[in-house]
């Protein structure tokens, strides 16, 4: 839920901005572009439900009681033990699995709304989008 979030909210906003400059055209070095804004902004985002997620599936029972007793918890201990940026341990990796992931959908996303626009819609005016 937060990728998806996180993916199509910054990558409407990170293609309105670079369509406001005057360096970026509505085409594929655009999408490209925001995608990997995009890509950025979901993995700063993502990565502490991940962390969290993670740890609760990886944790153990000492004494007969669990590790955790929640998302909330882990996030805690972990910022607590091991600091705030522990949070994001593995960005790098992450966002090289993350980040050509949001490029191929949007991409293909846009060449398919424009192909749809384009044959089934019979506006060839280039408008309208993402």
């Amino acid at each position: 839920m937060v990728v998806n979030a996180a993916q199509l909210a910054s990558y409407s906003q990170a293609k309105q901005m670079l369509l406001s400059t005057a360096y970026f055209n509505d085409n594929i070095a655009c999408h490209f572009w925001a995608s990997m804004i995009s890509g950025l902004i979901t993995t700063a985002a993502s990565m502490p439900v991940d962390i969290a997620k993670t740890r609760i599936q990886n944790m153990k029972t000492i004494d007969g009681k669990p590790e955790y007793k929640g998302a909330f918890d882990v996030l805690g201990k972990v910022i607590r033990n091991e600091g705030l940026f522990a949070l994001w341990k593995g960005f790098t990796p992450y966002y090289a699995r993350l980040g050509p992931h949001t490029v191929l959908t949007f991409i293909f996303l846009e060449q398919m709304n424009k192909s749809y626009r384009l044959y089934v819609l019979k506006d060839s005016s280039g408008g309208g989008g993402l």
